[in-house]
């Protein structure tokens, strides 16, 4: 069973160029994750393994003031602080699957049928909140 290891952040500078392997957005609007912020067009496209021992359990979120040369900046080009998804690994259930989900408010739990939600991708930004939901087997 194929499980998502991690994400590599895609940066294009047209919306035309949106990579069709890049996670969709729950209810069908924007996958962007710099939609409404200017700098790139920003999408997320999972990286999968095979190996279960390698696989991510869940995964958090990481706002900061510097840059982690390591990682790449999911608000690449719009300013303020970066933004990082960051894998964890663990003896929990292996994500299988994973989208994006807009809200207009701040979400505590991801909706049914998925097992974890990331903090808001977007705070201390204006506009929506953001998170990343997924799938565990």
């Amino acid at each position: 069973m194929p499980y998502i290891n991690d994400f590599d952040v895609y940066y294009t500078n047209q919306e035309a160029q949106q990579p069709p392997n890049a996670i969709p957005e729950f209810n069908g609007a924007s996958n962007d994750i710099n939609k409404g912020f200017g700098g790139e067009f920003v999408y997320l496209i999972p990286s999968y393994t095979d190996d279960a021992s390698k696989a991510a359990t869940s995964f958090k979120i990481v706002i900061q003031g510097t840059t982690d040369p390591l990682r790449k900046d999911m608000a690449k080009g719009a300013g303020g602080d970066y933004r990082y998804v960051i894998p964890v690994q663990g003896p929990q259930a292996k994500v299988t699957e994973a989208q994006l989900i807009r809200s207009e408010s701040a979400l505590q739990h991801p909706p049914s049928g998925y097992s974890g939600i990331t903090s808001d991708i977007n705070k201390g930004r204006q506009g929506d909140f953001l998170y990343i939901i997924w799938k565990t087997a």
